[in-house]
């Protein structure tokens, strides 16, 4: 088996083009700084092209560099190749050897360098906590909880796996390695800012107990800053020792022609941030059209669709399965329902889904209520190395109890008469309907393509859908960043929101 630093080779790794490093640069008048005495690092350096880009750009202005000026670059890189492949790439473009005692071979995280710099610049990786491998995950689950990212390990395992190992990287960074007053400039996934809850913790703005600013934000439409990436990404700057303030300067564009907004949170210091014109008011969201308040029980709160966890294939089906129990196969949602005229109360279902669940209770058959329906059991123990294979933290807890056929995303919840529903992933326009049954049975989200909310009546449904539909509500929710996005409207946003519109209805 390949050792844990041959498998973290790459993880996460997203380099950054020389063009873009020079962008960077010249943006926050990066090289003026460093020529005048500033010390920088990039502390998640790859194959250096900050370093090389920063040069290059003296060069081109007529600088000299000497080593003196280039005593005061510094990067660390956990690997020892790309340090190699830096250090030759520098000689042979500067004719200048790069000082050994300014490049560190480390995990910034676990071992950060003994230096401290004026301005930090760089890229560091983009990577979800839940794609880590499962050792270094252990690893890193204490740090996690130090920089204040999660209140405790279990958060970890739940929605916060979500978080972007950036995020960790950054904390730590900038605690550690910046001067009194220091400064950062990075790239970073814009999740961090956009998030719900996983990047809470990052929008504490704290390091370490450092506060920290974000003075500016850029974020690219109409450009691909990075090739074969699909995380939305930005460019912001961080000022470190100051509190943070609001707005932020947020400027939206392709690189060449910018527009400037104002970026504030929606509610608390710590929520998703919303992007507002700089003519508009900059105090929370007015979400007061109603008159009457929406009182929605806990186990009637916003949910993604029913998740396979990785087996689609043997839960979900094109055409309704003959050979399986009709009482445990459900009518799954696909954008048809979302798209259909508003004259067209019935719609056929595009695809079904396996649910063996106890619909009373909502929870995963017994081993006896499996097995006496012989069709179910034989088809489901024809799957059992599979399904007893999956990944998660929560679904293998109940694997472990004996329950391998069981999904994550399914209760009582996913059974009740009515849902209203929208699509809530990679959409622009918010389109929330009613959706009550298909041949007796309760429709069902796919995973996090779709989400809803509950109902045990039509009344209840069509007050909750007035809301959502309400120009206030759908203003509000664009303003937050999420227009073709993972996180446009997931069920945690929606939240937030309701919550908001009650209180102020």
């Amino acid at each position: 088996m390949p050792t844990l630093r041959a498998r973290l080779d790459r993880l996460g790794e997203v380099f950054t083009p020389p063009q873009w490093a020079c962008w960077l640069i010249d943006r926050f008048q990066i090289l003026d700084e460093w020529y005048s005495g500033a010390s920088v690092a990039d502390p998640t350096a790859g194959n250096g092209s900050f370093a090389i880009a920063l040069c290059c750009e003296a060069v081109k202005r007529g600088y000299s560099l000497n080593h003196q000026n280039i005593s005061r670059l510094f990067l660390a890189e956990r690997q020892a190749t790309l340090i190699e492949e830096f250090k030759q790439k520098f000689y042979n473009l500067f004719g200048l050897y790069f000082p050994e005692k300014n490049i560190v071979c480390t995990d910034v995280v676990l071992s950060p360098p003994c230096f401290t710099v004026d301005i930090l610049i760089g890229n560091p990786p983009w990577i979800n906590f839940a794609d880590l491998p499962t050792d270094y995950k252990e690893i890193l689950k204490p740090y996690f909880v130090a920089e204040g990212l999660v209140p405790d390990k279990r958060q970890v395992l739940l929605g916060a796996s979500r978080m972007d190992l950036s995020a960790l990287i950054l904390k730590v960074c900038l605690s550690r390695l910046l001067n009194r007053n220091g400064k950062g400039f990075f790239f970073i996934p814009s999740s961090l800012f956009f998030g719900d809850d996983a990047h809470r913790g990052f929008r504490s703005y704290l390091a370490g107990t450092r506060s920290f600013r974000i003075e500016q934000i850029w974020d690219f439409v109409g450009v691909r800053v990075f090739d074969s990436v699909s995380t939305a990404y930005c460019a912001a700057s961080f000022y470190l020792d100051r509190a943070p303030n609001f707005p932020i300067a947020y400027f939206r564009g392709d690189g060449l022609v910018w527009e400037q907004y104002h970026a504030v949170p929606l509610s608390h210091p710590s929520d998703p941030l919303r992007i507002l014109q700089v003519s508009q008011p900059l105090g929370y969201p007015k979400l007061s059209l109603s008159k009457s308040k929406v009182d929605i029980p806990k186990e009637q709160q916003p949910r993604q669709g029913a998740n396979t966890c990785g087996a689609n294939a043997i839960y979900i089906f094109a055409d309704k399965p003959a050979f399986l129990p009709d009482e445990f196969l459900y009518p799954l949602a696909t954008k048809e329902l979302f798209h259909r005229s508003p004259d067209r109360a019935y719609i056929e279902a595009q695809k079904w889904i396996l649910i063996p669940y106890n619909r009373a209770t909502g929870k995963p058959l017994t081993a006896s209520e499996v097995q006496a329906c012989a069709d179910l059991w034989s088809y489901l123990l024809k799957h059992r190395l599979q399904l007893q294979s999956r990944k998660g933290a929560l679904l293998g807890a109940q694997i472990a109890r004996g329950y391998w056929w069981s999904l994550l995303g399914v209760g009582v919840y996913s059974f009740l008469p009515y849902k209203v529903m929208w699509e809530s992933y990679g959409e622009r326009i918010f389109n929330p309907t009613i959706i009550s049954t298909c041949d007796g049975k309760p429709w069902q989200g796919n995973q996090a393509m779709h989400a809803f909310i509950p109902c045990r009546d039509r009344a209840q449904a069509e007050e909750i859908l007035a809301q959502l539909q309400s120009t206030e509500f759908q203003t509000t929710l664009t303003e937050l960043n999420g227009a073709g996005k993972r996180n446009w409207a997931q069920p945690g946003k929606i939240k937030k929101l309701l919550s908001l519109y009650c209180s102020r209805s």
